[in-house]
């Protein structure tokens, strides 16, 4: 078999590359990595996979590993700083970026491209002749290539499932596909509710009625029991629940964890019960199975990686093999892993830069995939993708039927509201309501309000726009900027020339006078925290290198920077100095004339979806445990936390993420909309 590889031909029999009329023998271990890029030239390739797949139960290190990709580099003739053939990334791995065709066997690299010496008509028509044939050839695999890297769409009806109107976050249903399980919330409820639906009488029944954030559910292959988590503000517990008793009380498996999210069985092994846990708030989610014929518990996945956690999982129909959805929270990275159940290695791999809520197995070959657009059926042998349906967004679980059915829970879109709460927390009244969809301007984004400045970012039809208007001129609103791709607001001066945004996740200045953009930092770096300077000419963040948070001052109009601190992940500006808050989020203040660090008596919190700042003297953040969302006040310079303050909401209600108003002394929050799902049956056709 040959590949051609940019401007060289790859021989996979004799395992030699072909390259300027030169014919070079490869390492096996060269050849090895150099296939595995090429069978995966679709997308970046991590350290991590590249150990998994290609050194398995060997301990190399990652020396090893770059010394073999170098060697690659080398026989390409390639320059790592301006790559044509391998490029690398931060924080993402290997990508072959040059043009990549398999051909036929009987085509060389001398076939191909080395010059025929031609003398007379025939030679000339054979050359022609040659080159159509090779022509051919490529355009075939190309098109050939095309087609295994497209998604490929079926044809599905769809049908809603009577159940209780509710938010709905899991269900379950059984081996014989009898009965549908399934988790419910109404609005402003403090408590979760389990219910049970017999599918050939239609009834409805609730089976638990006060349960926390129960995640993950399913039934025992007897559909004698069912299995759910229950956690508890960092108190997780493993229940299960005898569906033949009448009392329908439940009783503790397993505790000690943190959290737990999906449950799962073997349905060829009784008495197996796997989910996904979390130990401690600062530990990574794996998978583990629980054996509740003898109370043994053991993992059966490991993560290495910090910031990666296993999520959800599931086990093939035939036993052999475990799908685990990794999620990698430091670069929103997607990886669905299949694993052998009984030595752990990795069988297949396919990575996405797109939230994925749900993994199920469809058959022992394909994979169900739900992620935030589309249903998905993955191909383990050829990794091949194709579309179930993209017309039903909000789809957030899936449990599968038959190799052609399939349940899911699909959200409904809901109509928010954002509030301005006035400040301080003893008089935290709402302000101004403002519809987060409306009509005629779309779907509200972001809502900054400065004095009587407003900074907006509206999704309409696909597009993000950033518009601003004064509160007294409403109706004449003026669109800074517009485009398809990702656009966040984080804030704005308070004179209105600069607006902070992450365009595309890259940290970018926007300067109003001339529209004109300064990016800081790059899509792939891991950026921590960032603000205005106190007297907003210059921008405050930080950034993760090597490992390491470090803190960075950039001056807006000579456009520089300078680092001023190292090992903190969060900071904030005030009159003396600087707040810094470290990976864990425990707060110093430093005080610049004294050059003194002094440790504050709070931490705030590290969630991606909370805020914090510092109103003159007093430290404003929010918090949240999924239950409820907190909003704390305290004095900057307290040393015992003696003026701390609270007001707490349903998380439901009132989510953590909030901007800030310094003028007005207000911050802006977002309340949900009363929130309900359906039960939506997918026949495959």
């Amino acid at each position: 078999m040959f590949f051609k590889i940019g401007e060289c031909y790859l021989d996979t029999q004799e395992m030699s590359l072909h390259i300027n009329e030169q014919s070079i023998l490869l390492e096996p271990k060269v050849f090895a990595v150099l296939m595995y890029f090429i069978e995966h030239n679709d997308r970046y390739i991590s350290m991590e996979e590249l150990h998994e797949n290609l050194w398995q139960g060997r301990c190399v290190s990652d020396a090893a590993v770059r010394r073999i990709i170098s060697k690659i580099r080398i026989v390409l003739n390639d320059d790592h700083k301006e790559p044509t053939y391998l490029q690398s990334l931060p924080k993402r791995g290997y990508k072959l970026i040059c043009p990549v065709s398999q051909i036929a066997e009987t085509s060389t690299s001398e076939d191909t491209e080395k010059p025929i010496d031609v003398k007379n008509n025939d030679a000339k028509k054979n050359r022609r002749f040659l080159f159509i044939v090779i022509a051919t050839l490529f355009l075939f695999s190309l098109t050939y290539f095309i087609y295994k890297n497209t998604d490929k769409e079926v044809h599905v009806v769809t049908k809603v499932i009577d159940s209780v109107i509710s938010d709905k976050r899991a269900l379950a249903v059984s081996n014989d596909g009898k009965y549908i399980a399934f988790t419910s919330k109404v609005s402003h409820e403090e408590n979760d509710h389990i219910y049970l639906k017999d599918r050939e009488s239609q009834t409805v029944k609730m089976l638990i009625d006060d349960t926390t954030l129960p995640r993950g559910l399913t039934f025992s292959n007897d559909a004698k029991h069912l299995y759910f988590s229950d956690n508890l503000d960092g108190i997780a517990l493993l229940k299960q629940v005898a569906l033949e008793s009448e009392a329908h009380k439940p009783e503790i498996l397993v505790s000690d964890f943190y959290f737990i999210a999906d449950v799962f069985v073997d349905k060829n092994e009784d008495g197996l019960i796997y989910f996904s846990g979390q130990k401690s708030q600062q530990s990574a989610m794996l998978i583990y199975k629980y054996n509740s014929n003898n109370n043994l518990l053991e993992e059966v996945t490991s993560v290495a990686q910090k910031g990666a956690h296993d999520s959800q999982a599931d086990i093939s129909p035939d036993s052999s093999k475990v799908v685990v959805l990794r999620v990698f929270l430091d670069s929103k990275r997607n990886s669905i892993r299949v694993l052998d159940l009984k030595i752990g290695s990795t069988l297949f791999q396919h990575d996405q830069n797109v939230v994925i809520y749900d993994v199920q197995w469809l058959d022992n070959e394909h994979i169900i995939l739900v992620d935030d657009k589309k249903l998905t059926k993955l191909n383990i042998k050829t990794g091949d993708l194709e579309i179930i349906t993209n017309s039903e967004t909000g789809l957030i679980a899936a449990k599968v039927l038959s190799s052609s059915s399939l349940l899911a829970i699909r959200d409904n879109v809901l109509t928010n509201t954002l509030i301005e709460k006035k400040l301080p927390l003893s008089d935290f009244k709402n302000v101004e309501l403002i519809q987060e969809k409306q009509p005629k301007q779309g779907y509200i984004k972001a809502y900054q309000p400065v004095d009587n400045k407003i900074w907006m970012v509206i999704k309409e039809s696909g597009v993000n726009s950033l518009i601003f208007y004064e509160k007294t001129k409403a109706d004449k609103k003026v669109t800074l900027m517009s485009t398809e791709k990702p656009l966040k607001l984080i804030s704005s001066s308070t004179s209105g020339q600069y607006v902070l945004l992450k365009l595309q996740e890259r940290i970018t200045i926007l300067n109003t006078l001339d529209n004109s953009l300064t990016y800081l930092s790059k899509a792939d770096e891991l950026i921590g925290d960032i603000t205005f300077s106190l007297d907003e000419k210059s921008i405050l963040y930080t950034r993760k290198s090597n490992g390491e948070w470090q803190a960075f001052k950039h001056t807006i109009e000579e456009k520089t920077k300078e680092k001023i601190f190292k090992g903190y992940r969060f900071i904030r500006p005030f009159n003396e100095g600087y707040v810094l808050g470290d990976d864990n989020g425990r707060l110093s203040r430093f005080e610049t004339l004294k050059e003194s660090m002094i440790p504050m008596p709070i931490s705030v919190s590290t969630e991606h979806n909370t805020n914090w700042t510092i109103i003159d003297s007093t430290l404003l953040w929010s918090d949240h445990n999924l239950i409820n969302t907190t909003f704390y006040e305290m004095d900057l310079y307290d040393v015992d936390a003696s003026s701390l303050k609270s007001k707490t909401f349903d998380f439901n209600v009132i989510r953590p993420s909030f901007y800030v108003d310094k003028m007005n002394n207000l911050i802006v929050v977002e309340s949900l909309g009363n929130k309900y799902s359906d039960i939506i049956l997918f026949e495959i056709q």
